[in-house]
C-alpha cells in the first residue's frame, strides 16, 4: 500500500490531522506527539525513516510503562497501523484482551450488524458487543467449539462464570437468534435465568449544592463565562451535555426568551422559556468571546487554538472542575452533567410540576420514568446534601 512508504513525519501528521477530524483535544494530540517522538527516536536508533507494523510492536516491547500508560502507548500504535492499512478512523477504548473466540467471530458479526439495521443506538450496540463476546468466551471455556454443537450444560457452565446478572436479559437474545437463524436446532434462550435489573435512584443535589457550584465559576474569563452559561442550561433548563454542545445561535431566541431544539436523545422538538439566569449568562458569554461570529452558528465552542466546536467530554471535564473548585462532596455519588438533568427533574416533582412536563424536559418516551425521581426525592427530602 502507498501508506506504507510515507515518511514517518508525515504519516504522524496525516494521523494527527485524522485525529483532529474528530475533534480531539489539544492536550489529547499533545500526548499523541509525545509518543510518536519516543517511536521517531527507536526507528533512528534503527537507521529507518519508514514505519512498518513491526516497528509498532518493537516500540510497544520496549516499554516499561504502567498498564494506564500501556494503553494509550497501545491506542497510538494502532492508530499509525490503522492509517497504513487504509483503515477509517476507528475507536480504539476498551479492554484489548477482550477478542471474541476466532471459531464464533463470523456469527457474532452478522448478528450485530442486524441489531444495527434493526434500529439498536452505536452505545447499545458496543454494549451488546461487550457482553456477548464475555459471554461467547466463557462458551468456548466450557468446551464449546462449534455453535452447533452447544447445549444446555455448556451454557449453563458459560453463566456459573459470567456473574453479572444485569446482562442476562441481553445474553438471553442471543441462542434465540442462534435458533431463528438455523446455527443450532432448539433455542436456549430459556436456559437464562430472568433478572430483573436493579436500576438505583439517580443521583440528585440539592439547589443551595448547584449554587455554590455556580459560584465557583470565575466569570471574568471567557472560559468562565462559557461555563457559567453551559451549567445554568443543564441546571436549571436540564439539557444533556449533548443537546448543549449541539445548541446553536439559530436555536437561542434571546428576543423571546425561548429555546427551541430537537432533542438528540429523542428526536422530539422542544421548545423551553429560559429563566433570567439562563438568558442572561448566555448573553454574557455571547458578548464576551471571540466566537461571536464563527460560521458555524453554534453557541458555544471550545477554547483551546483551534478554536472547534465543544465536545461533551470538555463539558463533562468542566463540571468535574467546578464540583472540586466548590468543595462538593462526591463520594459515592456521581457528579456528570446528567446529575444537574436528575436534580432539576426531583426538584420539579417537589415543587409539584406536572409529571407529562417533567418528562419532556427529560426527553423520556416512557411516562412512568417520572416516579424513579419522586422516589428520589422522598428518600431525600430531609437531606441537606441532595433533594
Amino acid at each position: 500500500m502507498a501508506e506504507n512508504f510515507l515518511n514517518f513525519t508525515e504519516l504522524v501528521d496525516c494521523v494527527i490531522d485524522q485525529l483532529k477530524e474528530q475533534k480531539y483535544m489539544e492536550s489529547t494530540l499533545t500526548i499523541y506527539c509525545r509518543i510518536y517522538n519516543r517511536v521517531h527516536s527507536l526507528m533512528q536508533q534503527h537507521g529507518t525513516e519508514i514505519y512498518t507494523d513491526e516497528i509498532g510492536h518493537a516500540f510497544l516491547g520496549s516499554t516499561h510503562v504502567c498498564k494506564s500508560t500501556y494503553s494509550t502507548y497501545l491506542c497510538a500504535i494502532r492508530r499509525l497501523d490503522d492509517y497504513i492499512e487504509g483503515t477509517p478512523y476507528r475507536c480504539h477504548h476498551g479492554n484489548p484482551g477482550q477478542e471474541v473466540p476466532e471459531v464464533f467471530g463470523y456469527i457474532l458479526n452478522k448478528y450485530l450488524s442486524e441489531c444495527v439495521e434493526l434500529g439498536n443506538e452505536p452505545a447499545t450496540v458496543i454494549e451488546k458487543k461487550k457482553s456477548y463476546i464475555l459471554f461467547l468466551k466463557y462458551v468456548a471455556q466450557a468446551g464449546c467449539t462449534d455453535i452447533s454443537s452447544l447445549d444446555v450444560g455448556l451454557i449453563a457452565q458459560a453463566l456459573l462464570i459470567y456473574t453479572n446478572k444485569d446482562n442476562y436479559a441481553g445474553i438471553r437474545q442471543f441462542p434465540k437468534h442462534l435458533a431463528d437463524k438455523g446455527y443450532t436446532g432448539t433455542d436456549f434462550s430459556g436456559v437464562v435465568p430472568r433478572h430483573k435489573r436493579h436500576k438505583g435512584l439517580p443521583t440528585t443535589y440539592a439547589p443551595s449544592k448547584i449554587v455554590q457550584i455556580e459560584n465557583a465559576i470565575d466569570t471574568t474569563t471567557d472560559t468562565g463565562k462559557r461555563d457559567l452559561a453551559i451549567l445554568r442550561l443543564a441546571a436549571r433548563m436540564g439539557f444533556r451535555s449533548g443537546d448543549i454542545a449541539k445548541l446553536k445561535r439559530s436555536e437561542v431566541d434571546l428576543e423571546n426568551g425561548y429555546i427551541h431544539i430537537i432533542q438528540e436523545k429523542t428526536g422530539d422538538l422542544l421548545s423551553l422559556r429560559m429563566p433570567d439566569e439562563v438568558s442572561g449568562a448566555i448573553v454574557s458569554h455571547r458578548k464576551n468571546t471571540i466566537f461571536a461570529t464563527e460560521d458555524d452558528g453554534l453557541v458555544f465552542h471550545n477554547m483551546s487554538a483551534l478554536h472547534n466546536w465543544i465536545t461533551t467530554s470538555i463539558i463533562r471535564h468542566a463540571v468535574a472542575k467546578y464540583f472540586n473548585a466548590a468543595g462538593i462532596d462526591t463520594t459515592g455519588k456521581k457528579h456528570g452533567p446528567h446529575v444537574f438533568c436528575s436534580s432539576l427533574a426531583s426538584s420539579m416533582v417537589n415543587d409539584g410540576a406536572s409529571y407529562e412536563t417533567v418528562r419532556k424536559i427529560l426527553g423520556r418516551s416512557n411516562p412512568n420514568v417520572i416516579n424513579h425521581y419522586a422516589k428520589t426525592d422522598i428518600r431525600n427530602q430531609f437531606s441537606d446534601d441532595v433533594l
